[in-house]
């Protein structure tokens, strides 16, 4: 799902900030936010959670996603 979210980020640079977490080198940032399945997309907005996207997601739901 890389590979998708990065392509995502990029056509939506101007939009939204994109971070990729490694959950098993930065556990303490899957722990803070919860983290307990993977793939895990989670939305801020205004730096309060506003969603969770989880598991395998196509270009067009992780886009919708986004900018929901």
């Amino acid at each position: 799902m890389v590979p998708v979210v990065n392509a995502v980020s990029e056509e939506l640079a101007d939009q939204a900030e994109f971070y990729n977490v490694d959950v098993k080198e930065q556990a303490d940032i899957a722990q803070k936010f919860d983290i307990q399945s993977i793939p895990a997309l989670v939305l801020f907005k205004d730096g309060k959670e506003i969603d969770r996207l989880l598991g395998k997601a196509t270009e067009e739901e992780i886009k919708s996603f986004v900018t929901q």
